[in-house]
Parts: structure tokens; C-alpha cells; sequence
């Protein structure tokens, strides 16, 4: 097969001479040669197939350009996938080779992102007939990093000041007077736990929304009945019922928590270390210059002060670039959802947190240098979706961006502001 198409590779350059010519005059320089094989819906590209190749300046993808044959399977508007996203079917048949008097059209397509990104690895393929379609397709692409650029959130110093002194001012006046329901029936393993439960540290520390109020979704995963975080197990568990906290008894799968404070008793339980061993640092004026940077949204700038390195992906959200065209409408919501998490960080706690994670790897024999997820970045509807994760590179932890369908967590706790610091900060 190869060698039959090789034979073709003549008429190809000539056919795309003009495509070829046209993207010259708007200052993209394409290179004709074989391209990258793939797969998609239509099947996989012959090896060895030639035609022109355009690089994204950025190194974020490229397009592919050649020339194929085409026959309609089915009456235009029809074929595809299902509704239901779990059927395919074929609307034309793509043919390489090219029989000799046959009617020619231009395949495009974008190569770029992850495989586990669904639908960023490529684009489907495009076919059409005109060049000037070719060439405007490739002109959108080839400068969309620009055209499509988020605006990163605006310094709010003094707006983000207030919330937290407002979310203080809440967490005090809970902690005055706590209303907490405690389980009557509690299993012994666990009976300890509720015994030494501080209604008070409980009350101030729940997680709380913007208002200043209990989050209603929350679940506190307090202490577990269980070795393997991984398996559903008894956990003493805390939820918002209003003004109140119920505790009880729940069978939870402790690694996908996104409040799990089993490493971090002292934030509900008679337990009370010094600060230095709650907050993981001694000087409180070190802890405002980073909470400063993050409330003016110097979110880079406080990463790279606390020594914590940030991937391309991430980094290019942080300046408001899209990090792929087939994912470029997502930026803002990412962007937006970046900002607002990394706000919330302690990253002088990230090599502490990540050394937690590890530990607890390791305590079930599993693989510890694994990325482990802090947060999703939302937006996408499929089993495998975009997560900010933690991991170590050259010794010092790592922000990335990883796909994965795994619900696993680390703990809010081990790596956000702790709230006593915050409301010290106020």
C-alpha cells in the first residue's frame, strides 16, 4: 500500500500547489511531505501518505492537508453519530489511492492534545472543495492562540480581604455557639472518635460557600473504620443541615473525598498542636506576602516564590491561552475555574501534601509517584475530564494537567490556606 502511494505523490503536489501558494501570500509557510498517521470514525490514514503539513507556532498541533477521493454513502445531512453518541455511521467513503480521471477533493485535518482528551486528539477529518476553504480553515487555526484568548481575573485584593474577613466573622460566631447532632449508635472502632469530637473546631472549620453559610453538598470524612482508602468503608462523616451539623456513621470511599481530615484530627477533635505544625510554616508574615499575591490574582507569581513548578498546559491557562484548538472553547470556564482554586492554595504546603499522598500509597502497595488529583476544571460531559493535579519533578512539587476517570482525591485540607490562618490574616 505504501508503495502505491507513493506513486501518487507527484499529483499530490500539484494538486495542492495552489493551497500551497495561497497560505505563502498570508505568511504561513506549509512544508509538503508524509504526514502523521492516525485513526478516526473513517478509519486509519495509510502510512506514508503525502501532502502539506502546518505546525501551530506555539508547538500546540498541526494541520494536515492532502488530497483524496470521496463517494457519498448516504443522502447529505445523514450519517454520524446517533443521538446517543453510541453509534457511527459512515456518510462517505474516503479513499487514498486516486484511479486515474477521478474527481478530487481536499481532506484537512488537526492533529494536537492529548489521547485522552476525547475528541482533542484530532479534529474529525474535514473534506471540502474549494481551496479558499482550505486556507481559511487553516488561517483560523494557525492563529487561534491569540484570537481566543481568555482575560485572566483582574486584581481584587481588597474584595477578596473582605470575603475572608466576612467568612471569618462566620466561622467565629459558629464556633460560639455550635449546633452539632451526634449519632446515638456509633461501632466501637469509631466510638472513640465521636468521644473526643469539639463542636466548637468542628463548627469553625466546616467547609463554607461565599455567604459566609455551611456548603450544603459538603461531606466531612472525620475518621475511618478501614485501612484501604480506596474501599467503601465506615466513616464518622459531618454534614450541614442548615445551621447545623449532623454526625454520623457512613460508608464512604475515603480516597475520593474532597474533605477528609483523618491526617488533620486537630481541626475537629480536643487535639490542639502549635501552629507551626497546623499551618506547616513559622512566619506568619511569610504566609500574608503569599496570601496577598493570591488575592491579586498573582497566581504564577506565588507558585514560583513557594518553589512549585506549573506544566505547559497549566501555565498557558494561567496567561488566558487555550492550551488546544478542539478545547479552545472551554478556556474561559477554565481559566476562570484555575484562578479560583488556586486563590484558596497554600503552595508552601504542596510538598507536604504530596508526601501525605505517597505515604498512603505506599501503605497499600501501590504505585507512589502517581500524579494525584487536587480539582476538576469543569465543562466537559465525558468519563474521562481535565483535572489539576499535584506531583514532585526534580524534587520540588509540580502542578500539571492530567485526564483521568478516577475520582480519586487529595484532600482539600492538606493543601488549601487553613482557615484559622486566614482568619488570623484578617
Amino acid at each position: 500500500m505504501a508503495e502505491a502511494l507513493d506513486r501518487h505523490e507527484a499529483r499530490r503536489r500539484r494538486a495542492l500547489a495552489g493551497v500551497s501558494a495561497r497560505l505563502r501570500e498570508v505568511g504561513i509557510e506549509p512544508a509538503f511531505g508524509a504526514l502523521t498517521q492516525y485513526y478516526d470514525f473513517y478509519g486509519k490514514v495509510p502510512a506514508n501518505l503525502t501532502g502539506l503539513t502546518v505546525d501551530e507556532p506555539h508547538g500546540t498541533g498541526r494541520m494536515q492537508v492532502t488530497v483524496v477521493t470521496a463517494e457519498r454513502l448516504v443522502p447529505p445531512g445523514e450519517g454520524g453519530l446517533s443521538a446517543d453518541g453510541h453509534v457511527w455511521t459512515r456518510d462517505v467513503d474516503i479513499e487514498h489511492d486516486l484511479p486515474d480521471g477521478a474527481a478530487l477533493v481536499f481532506e484537512v485535518t488537526l492533529l494536537e492534545g492529548p489521547a485522552e482528551a476525547s475528541g482533542a486528539m484530532w479534529a474529525p477529518r474535514r473534506l471540502v472543495r474549494e481551496e479558499e476553504a482550505v486556507v481559511d480553515a487553516v488561517r483560523l487555526w494557525h492563529g487561534y492562540r491569540e484570537m481566543l484568548r481568555a482575560t485572566p481575573p483582574k486584581p481584587t485584593a481588597a474584595r477578596r480581604r473582605s470575603a475572608r474577613a466576612r467568612l471569618a466573622t462566620a466561622r467565629r460566631t459558629a464556633a460560639a455557639a455550635p449546633v452539632v447532632r451526634r449519632p446515638a449508635d456509633v461501632p466501637p472502632p469509631l466510638r472513640a472518635h465521636l468521644d473526643g469530637l469539639d463542636d466548637a473546631r468542628l463548627a469553625f472549620h466546616f467547609p463554607r460557600d461565599r455567604s459566609g453559610k455551611y456548603v450544603k453538598t459538603a461531606v466531612v470524612a472525620l475518621a475511618g473504620d478501614g485501612p484501604a482508602l480506596s474501599r467503601r468503608a465506615p466513616w464518622l462523616a459531618a454534614r450541614a443541615d442548615g445551621d447545623a451539623l449532623v454526625v454520623r456513621v457512613e460508608g464512604l470511599i475515603g480516597a475520593n473525598q474532597d474533605h477528609r481530615w483523618d491526617r488533620l484530627p486537630w481541626l475537629w477533635n480536643k487535639d490542639q498542636p502549635p501552629a507551626s505544625v497546623r499551618w506547616q510554616l513559622d512566619d506568619l508574615e511569610r504566609a500574608r506576602a503569599v496570601v496577598d499575591l493570591l488575592d491579586s490574582y498573582a497566581v504564577a507569581e506565588a507558585l514560583t516564590g513557594c518553589g512549585v513548578h506549573v506544566d505547559d498546559d497549566l501555565t498557558a491557562l494561567l496567561h488566558g491561552y487555550p492550551i488546544g484548538y478542539g478545547l479552545a472553547r472551554h478556556t474561559d470556564t477554565w481559566v476562570k475555574r484555575l484562578y479560583d482554586q488556586l486563590q484558596r492554595s497554600a503552595p508552601w504546603r504542596l510538598a507536604a501534601a504530596y508526601a501525605v499522598h505517597q505515604e498512603e500509597r505506599r501503605a497499600v502497595r501501590r504505585p507512589d509517584r502517581e500524579p494525584v488529583a487536587l480539582f476538576g476544571l469543569k465543562g466537559l460531559n465525558q468519563q474521562s475530564k481535565p483535572m489539576v493535579a499535584l506531583d514532585t519533578h526534580d524534587g520540588a512539587p509540580r502542578l500539571r494537567m492530567i485526564w483521568t476517570a478516577s475520582n480519586t482525591r487529595l484532600p482539600r485540607e492538606l493543601w488549601e490556606c487553613p482557615a484559622d490562618l486566614h482568619a488570623d490574616l484578617t
